[in-house]
């Protein structure tokens, strides 16, 4: 396996854990009553929105 494709393989893994986190994210504020936890949530899963499209990003240029 070349080093371009271990890199590539790292960050498809790294895409995998931060869709997971979304999705818990997202999940968790469409339950939540309380708004300044939502609120919270809310700048966590845009952060992780932002994270992910930099190792999308970052892969594609790998490509």
């Amino acid at each position: 396996m070349s080093i371009k494709d271990k890199h590539i393989n790292y960050f498809n893994d790294l895409e995998n854990v931060l869709k997971e986190t979304l999705v818990i994210y997202t999940d968790l504020l469409n339950e939540l009553d309380n708004k300044a936890v939502s609120n919270k949530l809310y700048a966590l899963a845009i952060e992780s929105m932002d994270d992910f499209k930099l190792v999308n990003n970052q892969k594609q240029q790998l490509i």
